[in-house]
C-alpha cells in the first residue's frame, strides 16, 4: 500500500513538474514573441531614420547644386591642390556654409585631388 502512496506521490509530482516546464515555455514564448515585435518596431524606425537621413543629405546636395552653386564653385577654386578627401572636408567645414557644403562632400570618393576641375567632376558624378 505504501508503494502504491508513492507511486501517485511521484506521479502527482512529475505531472506538477511537467505543468511548471510548460507554463516556464509559454512565458518563454511571449516574451521571445514580444522581443521580436519591439525589435520590428525598432528596426522599422531605424529604416525610416536612415531614409530620412538620405532624404536630407540628397535635398542638400541639390540645393548646393542648384541655389547655391556659386558657392560651392568658389569654394573648390579657392581651395589647395593637391588634397585628399579629409582635407577638403576640414577645409570646408571651416566656411560659412560649411555644414551644406560638407554633405556634398562627405559623398566624393576617397582620394587625392589634383585640381578644381577634378573636383568638380567628382560632385557633377555625385548630384
Amino acid at each position: 500500500m505504501e508503494n502504491r502512496d508513492n507511486n501517485r506521490d511521484s506521479s502527482n509530482t512529475n505531472k506538477d513538474v511537467k505543468a511548471d516546464i510548460d507554463d516556464i515555455k509559454d512565458e518563454t514564448n511571449k516574451d521571445i514573441k514580444k522581443d521580436a515585435k519591439t525589435i520590428n518596431y525598432a528596426d522599422r524606425n531605424m529604416k525610416a531614420d536612415i531614409d530620412e537621413v538620405k532624404n536630407s543629405a540628397n535635398k542638400d546636395t541639390k540645393d548646393i547644386k542648384s541655389n547655391n552653386s556659386a558657392e560651392l564653385d568658389s569654394f573648390v577654386k579657392k581651395m589647395h591642390y593637391p588634397a585628399k578627401k579629409q582635407e577638403i572636408i576640414d577645409t570646408a567645414k571651416k566656411g560659412v556654409n560649411g555644414d551644406k557644403i560638407t554633405n556634398v562632400l562627405q559623398k566624393i570618393s576617397e582620394k587625392y585631388y589634383s585640381s578644381a576641375d577634378e573636383l568638380n567632376r567628382e560632385i557633377a558624378l555625385i548630384a
